[in-house]
């Protein structure tokens, strides 16, 4: 940083050249005789500190401080007083208008001292900004990148199971909008929408003779299938800003009773955000084509939640998502809740699904 320029203002020139004799060696020191002057200056010029004298006609010392910080408010601001109002330099001193006063006459060594000090809370100052500045660049860079790979991997878990195609975006938003019925605050529902997007990330891994077989899946298959939520949790792994969304996409299928998996937590044990994603990946897999059957449909849907509800399912989570949904579904059938990360995949269509698979099997 170079030196600094330091504006002084007082009605008495003799004062101001002393000022500027005890200050010049070191900073530059521009003179204004009143507060208006001073204004002037500070308009024009990058200031670092001004020092004032309290007492002048016209506008006085803390007034002058006080339109400063219409066009300095970063500059640091000593005031010089030859009498003691102490009520009007308490005041001043606790709204931040005033660094430090000093009263006449004053020390030249202690006024350089005084100087010396604010101007490195001036340096202190600007470099944290600078701090904040670049690290709110590398934040928002880091979002863009973890947005970037979230949609990344959303896109790999599609192309990899064209069958369930949409059901990671329309589990995300059935979430958002269960949450949303909850009273969940933004930056939970923001969790639980990544998480959604995201749980079943780790079928990636899973062959497609398992992914894709139209039966129902033997033991061994459902042991490899069931690890998917340990494979997601590892590929999320310490991705920037998804530790809350890691444990509720490695805790979808705890159920309430302890029979879930991969921990078996029991209750209130599991995430609530954990718990909202296993409700609206079961209603959305029940309402949508599988290899191995055809969409049960709304009314089976809910009552096999009911049905479930306090040893599968939160009771709660699932009132929530009836009550989102309505009683017929026709709450949710033309549109699904809106994104909170406003993040979408332009090539799902969220209504339509197994376009490979069905295709596939009419030859």
């Amino acid at each position: 940083m170079g030196r600094h320029k330091i504006l002084v203002v007082d009605d008495e020139a003799a004062n101001l050249r002393l000022l500027k004799r005890v200050l010049s060696d070191e900073y530059d020191v521009i003179e204004a005789q009143n507060g208006a002057e001073g204004i002037e200056v500070l308009k024009h010029q990058d200031i670092s500190l001004i020092v004032t004298d309290q007492r002048m006609p016209g506008i006085t010392g803390v007034q002058l401080l006080e339109q400063s910080l219409d066009f300095r408010p970063h500059a640091i601001k000593i005031l010089l007083t030859g009498y003691t109002d102490v009520q009007a330099l308490i005041d001043a001193i606790n709204s931040g208008k005033v660094y430090k006063y000093i009263p006449k006459p004053w020390d030249a060594d202690e006024l350089k001292l005084t100087v010396r000090r604010a101007l490195e809370a001036y340096e202190l100052k600007e470099k944290n900004e600078g701090l904040l500045i670049e690290l709110r660049k590398t934040l928002a860079q880091l979002e863009e990148v973890s947005m970037g790979t979230i949609r990344a991997l959303a896109d790999a878990l599609d192309a990899k199971c064209d069958y369930t195609s949409g059901h990671s975006l329309r589990v995300s938003r059935y979430a958002v909008g269960i949450g949303k019925t909850m009273g969940l605050p933004p930056d939970e529902l923001r969790d639980i929408e990544l998480a959604g997007i995201l749980h079943d990330i780790g079928k990636i891994g899973v062959p497609e003779t398992i992914l894709w077989k139209p039966d129902r899946l033997n033991s061994d298959e459902q042991s490899i299938m069931s690890n998917h939520p340990v494979r997601s949790a590892q590929i999320i792994g310490d991705l920037q800003g998804l530790g809350r969304a890691r444990k509720y996409v490695l805790h979808h299928h705890e159920f309430m009773d302890g029979s879930g998996y991969p921990d078996h937590l029991i209750g209130e044990q599991i995430p609530l955000g954990a718990r909202i994603i296993l409700v609206a990946d079961a209603y959305d897999a029940m309402t949508t084509d599988r290899p191995y059957r055809k969409s049960i449909g709304h009314e089976k849907a809910a009552s096999e939640l009911r049905k479930h509800a306090g040893k599968q399912f939160d009771p709660k989570v699932v009132d929530a998502l009836l009550s989102m949904v309505g009683e017929q579904g026709e709450l949710i059938k033309d549109k699904m809740p809106e994104s909170i990360i406003g993040l979408s995949i332009d090539a799902i269509n969220l209504k339509q699904t197994g376009k490979q698979y069905l295709a596939a099997n009419q030859h």
